[in-house]
């Protein structure tokens, strides 16, 4: 990305975020639902136009309160974890179980859940939360084995230092090993900073299936620095996933109030935040230029913002014309609640990947996005974030 280009989109990014601030003022007092979410779920199954083609939405499984991520398995069932209730939910053969999985460890906050690379073999799932120590909370990464109605033969891998009680990602490379996001929304909180290397807050970490740190991350041999961090300097970043031909690790980060992004994760990059930004601070004072010596740009952004959550590139045959899109989930768009949906982007190829078309979809929906993922039938998952959260299934329609 050029210096040019760069302040060029910092120049876009401020003239949109003050059409936003008129907009949302504008629409002050409208018929709109105040707060986070609320919505109800409109009438489904039903067909909805994107622009190459019509989708079927229909529910798979609904009544899940705020649920966090969806994980399908290879049998296409699936597993839900609940961020607030600290469970983890399955569908079996669509239908939700009452009773969540057992086995399950004490825990602050639940979040992520993922599958070992040799699910099919060792049954193992790995999961995410938090947990408090003395004053502070502590993210620990553990697994056990998938026995059906339980969780079985549990061990914790990993256990950070401090850490907020954000939210987590964590995504499997080609290469085996594990990265895991740590929120670093709260900016710099005593010696707790994302740009800095000797604690966890605002980081990607970079871990072995076991836990252990890979030899040629970064940090390896940086005094002072934790060996685990792969990368720095991120906000809350709630989606990743690798490339399906390059392999090269991407995740979406959300600004503070505009100026979300697409990231290529690069070994020791610093993405700046919580001093440099596309976007503005929570009281709308300018962050500083993005376009500095030392920061890494970013390869998407989005401007209102759309507060991205999960992220998948398509490799299905269900849709051929999104092969090898991006897609992502939105939870609010330009902080207007209800302003929703999924979000496509097209690229001229999978080496250059210059975006040739970027859409929103589903916006008739009005929920929160929560996860977007792939199931083994090649079809399109949503997890909603509501009180009557639900998991969706977008499947190829004919014209109504």
């Amino acid at each position: 990305m050029t210096s040019a280009f760069r302040v060029g989109v910092s120049a876009f990014v401020a003239f949109n975020l003050c059409a936003q601030g008129a907009v949302a003022q504008a629409r002050a007092g409208g018929p709109g639902l105040a707060g986070r979410g609320g919505y109800a779920l409109p009438e489904l199954p039903a067909v909805f136009p994107t622009f190459d083609q019509y989708v079927r939405v229909s529910v798979v499984a609904r009544g899940l309160d705020r649920p966090w991520s969806l994980l399908i398995l290879p049998d296409g069932d699936m597993l839900v974890s609940m961020r607030f209730a600290n469970q983890i939910r399955a569908i079996r053969r669509g239908v939700l179980d009452p009773t969540p999985l057992a086995g399950l460890p004490e825990m602050g906050r639940l979040f992520d859940i993922v599958l070992h690379p040799d699910f099919d073999t060792n049954r193992l799932i790995y999961f995410d939360y938090v947990r408090p120590v003395g004053e502070n909370t502590v993210l620990v990464l553990a697994r056990g084995r998938y026995d059906g109605d339980r969780l079985t033969n549990v061990e914790e891998l990993y256990v950070s230092g401090p850490a907020t009680q954000g939210a987590s990602r964590m995504a499997f490379a080609p290469d085996g090993t594990l990265y895991v996001t740590v929120s670093g929304a709260a900016g710099r909180r005593g010696n707790l900073d994302p740009r800095t290397l000797d604690n966890v807050t605002g980081k990607v970490l970079r871990l072995r299936d076991d836990g252990t740190v890979p030899s040629d991350n970064p940090f390896v041999s940086t005094p002072g620095a934790l060996p685990e961090i792969y990368s720095s300097g991120h906000r809350d970043h709630f989606g990743i996933a690798p490339h399906p031909i390059t392999g090269q690790m991407f995740h979406v980060e959300l600004g503070p109030y505009g100026g979300d992004e697409v990231n290529i994760l690069r070994a020791g990059a610093d993405y700046g935040w919580p001093d440099y930004g596309y976007g503005r601070n929570n009281d709308s004072s300018p962050m500083g230029n993005p376009n500095t010596p030392g920061i890494e740009p970013a390869f998407l952004v989005w401007v209102p913002g759309i507060t991205p959550s999960g992220l998948l590139f398509y490799t299905g045959d269900r849709f051929p014309t999104w092969k090898d899109n991006l897609i992502v989930g939105s939870i609010v768009r330009g902080r207007t609640n209800g302003e929703t949906g999924v979000e496509r982007v097209v690229f001229n190829d999978s080496e250059r990947m210059w975006e040739v078309r970027r859409e929103t979809f589903l916006e008739e929906l009005k929920q929160r996005i929560r996860d977007v993922r792939q199931g083994p039938d090649g079809l399109i998952y949503l997890l909603t974030e509501e009180t009557d959260g639900a998991v969706l299934r977008i499947e190829p329609a004919s014209a109504p």
